[in-house]
């Protein structure tokens, strides 16, 4: 039985969404696409500011994860 102040981790990811967005170029044609992550709930995965990630890409697919540190290699 869990204890009383203990937070079950969920069973299935909860999907986010959003929507891809422009980076504003002065009114140049061809704007950059852009992706923009924030929420409270980036913090219980482990996503805090200033950490680095790593971005791995698929087609159709983003895959974003914390960097690892030299001491995960130890």
């Amino acid at each position: 039985m869990a204890e009383q102040h203990h937070n079950s981790d969920p069973i299935t990811p909860q999907a986010r969404k959003c929507v891809v967005g422009y980076r504003p170029n002065g009114g140049k044609p061809n704007p950059t696409p852009q992706l923009t992550l924030k929420g409270r709930w980036l913090e219980p995965l482990g996503f805090t500011s200033g950490q680095k990630i790593e971005v791995f890409t698929e087609p159709g697919k983003l895959i974003i994860r914390i960097e690892p540190t030299p001491e995960d290699a130890a």
